[in-house]
């Protein structure tokens, strides 16, 4: 608020546009809690890999509970550099072979991308 209220950009902020009502604490805080969202893909909620604190190992398999896959973006364990749109669909497809019993080299190739 302070760089908006200094020249050159004073006189293109006159009216701020979901700005605080002040920059008191109290009104910073207020404004956030009302106002932020997400405008990102959240990833890696649900880890896959093979350390500790992987929940799912490299067949989408949930850790210590028979049966249970988890087959969306909360399986990367890092956030992708591009949309997660396509890196979802490749985890669906490799999850398609593994539930099909489908071993790597039988896989589609977008699941030999998922190390299948």
């Amino acid at each position: 608020m302070q760089i908006a209220n200094t020249a050159p950009l004073a006189q293109w902020a006159s009216n701020p546009y979901l700005a605080p009502a002040s920059d008191s604490d109290e009104d910073i805080v207020a404004h956030i809690q009302a106002t932020m969202q997400t405008i990102y893909h959240p990833v890696g909620t649900c880890k896959m890999g093979t350390d500790d604190m992987a929940v799912v190992d490299p067949q989408l398999r949930v850790r210590g509970v028979e049966g249970l896959r988890v087959v969306d973006a909360s399986i990367m364990p890092t956030v992708p550099r591009g949309n997660t749109n396509a890196p979802t669909i490749a985890v669906a497809e490799r999850a398609a072979d593994l539930v099909r019993g489908l071993t790597a080299a039988g896989a589609s190739t977008s699941s030999r991308l998922l190390g299948g």
